[in-house]
């Protein structure tokens, strides 16, 4: 599967939402959950180095889950 790209944060969120939820995400990047909540309303514009820094830690975060295994019983 190749990179997905998304419009603003209510579009990622909603991708994500089977999975993490928006605390869960501001959790991840280190952001308010109240700033998360309104980016993804659309109450608040995000800035280039919000995005930045969401991709940034998106990506840290997603390399380190690989790092994660269950043992079998």
């Amino acid at each position: 599967m190749g990179n997905r790209e998304f419009e603003d944060v209510r579009e990622l969120l909603n991708a994500l939402s089977p999975y993490i939820s928006a605390r869960a995400l501001a959790r991840i990047v280190g952001m308010s959950e109240s700033q998360m909540l309104q980016y993804k309303a659309g109450i608040k514009k995000i800035s280039p180095q919000n995005i930045a820094r969401i991709n940034e830690k998106l990506h840290t975060f997603a390399s380190e889950l690989q790092e994660f295994t269950l043992k079998g019983a």
